[in-house]
């Protein structure tokens, strides 16, 4: 079973749960695991790239010498976005495995690690248990470390972000943007050198926010989790479309030209009847989560398209995308991932298909918004000391008198956080004054009733 790691990598405070030495113990445990199952053509190197938080180049350092101790040479790619990572790794076969630095979407007090086997696919959870096992041996083990002079070298790449951004470019081959005024939020992050430069280059008028790459205020207030400001630039500049992307760029939230929050659901919808369109979508499948909005499914379901639905998280999605031999699947966060353009999720990718599909269509972001009638949702974060409070029995009883209650009017999820200390409550139907109380009655239980809440 894993500790450590949660649904994508291992992620937490820094100098708390996040530290140094774990970084360095972590890179000699990956090395130990992927040396076990290196292809063939892969050589004893692995990149290392990173999101601009200040914590950021410590870690890489740390979990770099990792590696190094080991005898594996370690190239560093800089501040780079998570998809760019794992594209160069799809198109570079001597890597041997890849690991970013980077807590996504969280606030900048926090970072995480997240590791890429060769050609870019994040790993399985049993994969991740055998790292953690790894972790357990070098507390009495020390023999996987090699002589001095045959340590890992460390070398630094400094092309990738325009390898990562040359691919994109090569598979929208045509595209152009001429015309378009786009307002870019890159929540200060990893985003901030590619997105602006590849739509300007692809012809967009861009207007820029949050790209200074100040990784001290990554993600707060900004971003694709805080879209108000970008959507208030939309109607301050009379721009088209608005694009705002999280700290590490695997997610993309959308703004239409009247400053409406466009999410990965609608998204989702213009990928999937474009590749319909095309006959490139597998299978007449999209895969979503157990959050996928009923809306969507029900929209898909008019073009003959089929939602299949996942526990939440991109890993989950990613394994039924290949298990299922399908190409497009994601999150109502924008966390979309689309085979054709990477193997992973990609803001900068979605957003290049989706302004690509729309100007083929001759619709505008606001037509497609107005024709996918979602489902109202209530979504409530409680923050506790222990997630394991989400099995307490008072409060299964009361989830399940809700489910009960609701029948097929609505539908209620209930989750503990894979990154975070939180249990997430999540409602949706039409009713939303019901969905409230239920959602603030389940909140009140876990608060007092388990006793363990921090509201």
């Amino acid at each position: 079973m894993r500790n450590l790691f949660g649904t994508d990598g291992v992620r937490g405070v820094v100098n708390t749960q996040i530290t140094s030495r774990l970084a360095l113990l972590l890179g000699t445990a990956a090395s130990m695991f992927f040396d076990g199952r290196r292809p063939q053509e892969a050589e004893r190197t692995v990149a290392v790239a990173w999101d601009p938080r200040v914590s950021s180049e410590m870690l890489a350092a740390a979990l770099g010498a990792g590696f190094m101790e080991t005898g594996v040479t370690v190239d560093y790619l800089g501040v780079l976005p998570t998809p760019g990572l794992a594209l160069v790794l799809a198109n570079d076969p001597h890597y041997v495995a890849g690991a970013m630095i980077s807590a996504s979407h969280n606030p900048p007090e926090y970072n995480g690690i997240k590791f890429f086997g060769a050609g870019g696919r994040k790993l399985a959870d049993a994969d991740e248990e055998a790292i953690e096992g790894n972790l357990a041996l070098l507390q009495v083990n020390t023999s996987c470390r090699v002589r001095g002079d045959e340590v890992g070298a460390a070398r630094w790449a400094d092309d990738a972000r325009e390898q990562y951004l040359g691919i994109l470019e090569r598979k929208n081959p045509g595209l152009s943007l001429a015309g378009l005024r786009i307002v870019v939020d890159t929540a200060h992050g990893a985003t901030s050198r590619t997105t602006p430069v590849l739509l300007r280059r692809l012809g967009a008028c861009v207007i820029e926010m949050n790209t200074d790459e100040d990784g001290r205020v990554i993600n707060k207030d900004c971003g694709s989790t805080h879209p108000a400001a970008v959507s208030a630039r939309v109607l301050a500049e009379g721009a088209d479309v608005g694009v705002a992307h999280d700290g590490d760029g695997d997610r993309v939230i959308m703004i239409d030209h009247m400053g409406r929050r466009v999410s990965g659901d609608v998204m989702l919808f213009v990928l999937a009847t474009g590749l319909a369109e095309e006959q490139r979508l597998t299978g007449n499948t999209v895969v979503g989560t157990v959050l996928t909005n009923l809306g969507l499914e029900r929209a898909l379901a008019q073009y003959g398209i089929r939602l299949e639905r996942t526990d939440v998280g991109d890993r989950y999605i990613l394994d039924r995308l290949h298990d299922g031999g399908f190409v497009l699947g994601g999150e109502e966060s924008g966390h979309i991932i689309n085979l054709y353009e990477n193997v992973t999720g990609d803001g900068l990718a979605t957003t290049l298909m989706v302004l690509s599909y729309l100007k083929k269509s001759g619709r505008r972001l606001a037509d497609v918004l107005d024709s996918v009638e979602l489902y109202p949702q209530i979504a409530e974060n409680v923050r506790v000391k222990d997630k394991q409070i989400v099995s307490c029995p008072t409060f299964l009883h009361a989830v399940d008198a809700a489910r009960t209650e609701l029948g097929d009017a609505a539908r209620l999820v209930v989750r503990a956080s894979g990154t975070e200390p939180l249990v997430r409550i999540f409602l949706e139907g039409q009713d939303t004054d019901r969905l409230n109380a239920i959602a603030q009655e389940l909140k009140r239980i876990l608060v007092s009733s388990c006793g363990q809440g921090e509201e």
